[in-house]
């Protein structure tokens, strides 16, 4: 019998903290990346507050604990929450501001990923296509074959079938 195994889960296990120095470890276990997002806005907060509490000295002054701990508390919860098109909002963050620094800024036009250099020309003109004649035996059936039925191959070894600079095609042709 076969069995199918799948890892996905396993895989995809955020890492975690437990153990602290050799001698200490944490009866339970405790998510990284949420654990960095609290001390971040820790010291964020902290930041902004040390600014209030400087201007106005006796502001916050019972409650600074309670800011210090439930506001970075409250954003842990938020920007774990948020996942803008399923992915971590630090990657979201980081792939909008390489696309406003690359695409969006430049004003970059894009086909299939590759610049347009043609979009700023204020007309565009095509060529009209025209059946591809060789010179010695005059017309052939297939535009990409000669009367031999070899591919036609021009100066640089590149197979024809339409060239823009021939004669016109006749609308009227059966």
């Amino acid at each position: 019998m076969r069995v199918i195994f799948n890892y996905r889960q396993a895989l995809r296990e955020p890492k975690k903290i437990q153990q602290i120095t050799e001698n200490y470890s944490l009866p339970f276990s405790i998510e990284f990346i949420p654990a960095m997002n609290f001390l971040i806005f820790m010291a964020m907060t902290a930041g902004v507050l040390y600014g209030i509490h400087a201007v106005f000295p006796f502001a916050l002054e019972w409650t600074f604990v309670i800011f210090l701990i439930g506001i970075p508390l409250m954003l842990t919860a938020l920007v774990k929450k948020i996942q803008p098109d399923g992915k971590n909002i630090y990657l979201y963050i980081y792939d909008f501001f390489k696309y406003l620094v690359s695409v969006k800024i430049p004003n970059k036009r894009l086909c299939h990923d590759r610049p347009v250099a043609w979009m700023k020309d204020a007309r565009i003109q095509f060529r009209q296509c025209v059946k591809v004649v060789r010179k010695k035996h005059g017309r052939i059936k297939n535009t990409d074959q000669n009367d031999d039925g070899e591919f036609i191959v021009n100066e640089h070894g590149r197979r024809v079938g339409v060239l823009s600079y021939s004669k016109h095609v006749d609308s009227q042709a059966e």
